[in-house]
């Protein structure tokens, strides 16, 4: 009773989206003609002219906003992710398939509870399935009655698009469940020292470092600062354990590519418009030169859109060696789309 009242109060301690304009493409480029997020909201309720706003008036928080944008411009306040695998993870030696619900859905039991499912990307599919070793199940009974239904398609649609550019077999441990009489709610009794030791494991795995504080991230709203955007970081921490057939498949579908021309006056520009650090100057002998991190790059092609002498190119796809490792721009081969 009191870890549910814990969890209940630490779920409920924010309900709007934060936005950081110096993460929005449109914000840091004015010829950007990124519309993600204002095509994927369904209530119109985000605008972007002068600012990057949210009508609280119009907002279902579906959260597909923060999903869709690539430079994470949208996040869900107070929201650990990583808190949400933790607290799955130390249920699996004791039931079969954990419970993921939606924290609308309070009338039915689950053994933790999150945003709407809509901020679900792929990358956190991903996440889900590799850190999970029993099944999930994700609670979406609530769905047909929810303003927000259309999220369980959606999220249906991820998974099947995760299973045709990779060879994970998703749908075997992430199991969305819309007939309740699907549903399997296993129900945990602890004990003093099984709720005890329950804190005790939840504290290991963090103590560990297998789950960063996502708390911890100085969020500076400055158009100079360099930001890996989160659903890169989790594709990043997948892709170092995955064997490498699928490292394969995910560097080909998931991840860039940029190289620059010969045209390169080394005005650097580009370094500087870059929001997550991909680019930066290294010195090559008696030059300096860029240097490119597939690993950091989101593909928003800001790079590209902001070169004045049209030397930047990007692909999708990154056929290098190690995508942790920086290369030269000049170097890089591009990989046939």
């Amino acid at each position: 009773m009191l870890k549910g009242k814990i969890i209940d109060k630490a779920l409920n301690a924010g309900d709007c989206i934060e936005t950081d304009r110096s993460r929005c493409m449109r914000m840091r480029f004015n010829r950007n003609e990124c519309n993600r997020c204002i095509e994927q909201c369904r209530s119109e309720a985000i605008e972007i002219s002068h600012d990057v706003s949210i009508s609280s008036d119009k907002c279902s928080e579906c959260m597909l906003c923060v999903s869709s944008c690539p430079s994470d411009c949208f996040e869900i306040k107070g929201h650990d992710f990583y808190s949400v695998i933790g607290k799955l993870r130390k249920l699996q030696p004791s039931i079969d398939s954990p419970v993921l619900g939606c924290r609308s859905n309070t009338k039915k039991p689950h053994h933790a509870r999150t945003y709407c499912f809509g901020y679900l990307s792929e990358e956190h599919i991903i996440a889900l399935y590799l850190y999970m070793q029993n099944p999930l199940q994700i609670d979406m009974t609530g769905c047909a009655d929810c303003k927000n239904g259309f999220i369980a398609d959606t999220l249906q649609k991820r998974i099947a698009a995760i299973e045709a550019k990779t060879s994970l077999k998703i749908s075997g441990r992430i199991k969305p469940v819309r007939d309740i009489a699907e549903l399997d709610f296993q129900d945990i009794s602890y004990d003093r020292r099984g709720f005890f030791k329950a804190l005790k494991n939840l504290t290991f795995i963090q103590a560990a470092g297998l789950f960063d504080n996502e708390e911890s991230i100085e969020h500076t709203q400055s158009y100079s600062a360099k930001k890996l955007p989160f659903k890169r970081e989790l594709l990043n921490r997948a892709i170092k354990i995955l064997p490498d057939e699928i490292q394969k498949e995910l560097l080909k579908n998931c991840y860039y590519d940029v190289n620059v021309t010969e045209t390169c006056n080394n005005c650097f520009a580009c370094v500087g418009m870059c929001p997550t650090g991909a680019l930066k100057i290294e010195n090559k002998d008696d030059d300096r030169e860029l240097f490119f991190s597939t690993s950091l790059c989101n593909g928003c092609g800001l790079c590209k859109d902001f070169c004045m002498a049209c030397s930047v190119n990007i692909e999708k796809g990154f056929s290098g060696g190690n995508p942790f490792e920086f290369y030269s721009a000049k170097n890089v081969l591009l990989c046939e789309v």
